[in-house]
């Protein structure tokens, strides 16, 4: 019996996923420069033509996960669509932010490495992917709390996230999951006075 197109839609989004990991963990483990597509294929057991019916460039796959990920945060920060960012949204997101260290704390730290390579950097600012949506929720939050030195309380707050976000995927015996729930109870004091 032939497959219907949802089920090689299907096959196909299950293919473009394990190319996406493969490439993710290679990219995290050996560096983006130093891995090659037929790194990525053999990780992820296919062949280096078929990788190309599936994503053109290296820096395709590349964009694609980052922006897979920034996705993933701005869906958490704006999850009802409206493109604003209450003090409730905010704390559900620092729940949900927390939740995915904590279960995906793997990948977390896979992201974590990746972002902080040098030609992954040059490849952002090359290319702008757009994280502009997370700044005006933030602003759109930080403006009702407070009146002046928004930049800043922002800027203190996605470093903060950041901080802890590498702290706890890259020593985790130090930071277990108990603290790490003290550590959101306190941002959420700290920042959204609650």
């Amino acid at each position: 019996m032939p497959r219907t197109p949802e089920q090689y839609e299907e096959i196909r989004n299950e293919k473009k996923k394990v190319i996406l990991d493969a490439a993710m963990k290679l990219f995290a483990c050996k560096g983006y420069a130093s891995t090659s597509i037929s790194c990525i294929a053999d990780e992820a057991n296919i062949s280096k033509g078929l990788m190309y019916n599936y994503f053109k460039s290296k820096e395709e796959l590349l964009k694609t996960i980052l922006q897979n990920f920034i996705n993933e945060i701005a869906e958490m920060m704006d999850s009802n669509h409206d493109n604003r960012l209450s003090i409730e949204e905010a704390l559900q997101f620092l729940d949900n932010y927390f939740d995915l260290l904590m279960t995906r704390t793997e990948e977390a730290k896979l992201f974590s490495q990746l972002t902080v390579q040098p030609e992954v950097l040059q490849f952002f600012s090359e290319n702008t992917i757009p994280m502009t949506k997370q700044g005006e929720l933030l602003v759109s939050c930080f403006a009702g709390i407070q009146k002046e030195n928004i930049e800043m309380m922002i800027l203190d707050f996605t470093a903060i996230i950041k901080g802890i976000t590498i702290l706890y995927v890259f020593a985790p015996e130090k930071y277990p999951d108990e603290r790490m729930l003290q550590y959101k109870e306190h941002l959420k004091k700290k920042f959204f006075r609650v």
